[in-house]
């Protein structure tokens, strides 16, 4: 007898669970922290330009290791880094659109992680 769990044996559809948890909870927080970081980068420019870098770097670096598993959140965590630095320091009309698909990624990704929420909670309830 293993140490599964009894859920994985009551239904079969449930085996995925804990990694559509975890992907709720990134996209989530994920969200709210880009959002934070976009504000806060508008308000405290050093701030803003710190974190759009790292963030860029961070995402560049991601893409460069060539794996499957950070293809994704490589490229948006570079885009998002980019349009952090675009936003910052006041490019005019750039800025204005940069920080808008900033905030309207941000959002995007919370409304995204609320959908999921709700499709993992049907899934639970078959």
């Amino acid at each position: 007898m293993s140490n599964e769990p009894e859920w994985r044996n009551a239904n079969p559809s449930t085996e995925n669970l804990p990694g559509k948890g975890k992907v709720v909870i990134q996209l989530i927080f994920g969200g709210i922290a880009l959002l934070v970081l976009a504000i806060a980068g508008r308000v405290i420019r050093p701030l803003g330009l710190g974190v759009g870098g790292f963030a860029f770097v961070s995402g560049i670096l991601m893409l460069l290791r060539r794996r499957q598993l950070f293809y994704k959140p490589g490229l948006i965590v570079t885009v998002c880094g980019f349009l952090l630095l675009l936003s910052t320091p006041r490019f005019g009309v750039v800025a204005g659109f940069a920080s808008f698909f900033v905030v309207a990624t941000a959002l995007g990704l919370v409304v995204f992680g609320l959908i999921n929420a709700i499709k993992l909670a049907f899934d639970v309830q078959k």
